[in-house]
């Protein structure tokens, strides 16, 4: 996607966010106040998902603007080991069905690189949702990260046992404009959040492997 494109899209998710953040904020907080103001558990749990879906749609056009207009990254020494230790303890347990397994683990102690780690872990979190949505309530997602020498590139590998991607879809994944629910497994935006992220870290965000039951991403990032 050329610069032109990309600034059309931001003008875009600018006026979009304008026109609809304000009605979903009318709807969003009518919801919660009806949530403090009814008991009946039905009427309760169709309060609770008018205002998931609110929330989802926010996310939404977030995704969009970040993708056309992402911030300039911020460019610290950290562990990468630690960070993701805190995205599995913190963050993920919110959204990680019980019937899915994610597994994680490191040998060594810790892998220092330079790079944003907050938007790092956003691009992780997307890859991980990404995974969780096209497995539903089972299955299994594996993270390891690989880094032979100093010199090399870190590689963060996202995969999972879910439906894979059919070979005529894989070269659009990372598409904003592109949707593979119609090929029996959500994509969302999260895969094109996360490949410009990994962009404007100076790494690179890659499927592996062909058509298969198994799908991985591979994220590198430069130490």
């Amino acid at each position: 996607m050329d610069e032109q494109h990309l600034e059309a899209l931001a003008e875009f998710a600018a006026g979009a966010g304008h026109e609809i953040n304000n009605p979903l904020a009318i709807i969003g907080g009518h919801a919660q106040l009806l949530l403090t103001q009814i008991d009946d558990p039905r009427q309760r749990r169709s309060l609770a998902v008018i205002a998931a879906q609110v929330k989802r749609a926010y996310e939404m056009i977030a995704d969009i603007r970040l993708f056309a207009r992402p911030p300039k990254p911020e460019f610290v020494r950290f562990d990468l080991y630690a960070k993701i230790d805190e995205l599995v303890e913190k963050q993920l347990p919110e959204f990680l069905p019980p019937e899915i397994t994610l597994q994680w683990k490191h040998d060594e102690p810790s892998l220092f690189l330079e790079s944003d780690p907050v938007q790092i872990t956003v691009a992780l979190l997307a890859l991980i949702r990404n995974a969780v949505e096209s497995l539903g309530e089972k299955g299994t997602i594996t993270l390891e990260v690989k880094q032979d020498q100093e010199a090399s590139p870190v590689e963060i590998r996202v995969s999972d046992d879910g439906p894979g991607i059919p070979e005529e879809i894989r070269g659009m994944i990372f598409s904003p404009f592109f949707s593979g629910r119609q090929a029996g497994r959500g994509l969302g935006f999260g895969l094109p959040k996360a490949w410009r992220i990994a962009r404007q870290c100076g790494g690179s965000l890659e499927l592996e492997g062909g058509e298969s039951s198994k799908t991985c991403f591979l994220l590198r990032l430069p130490r």
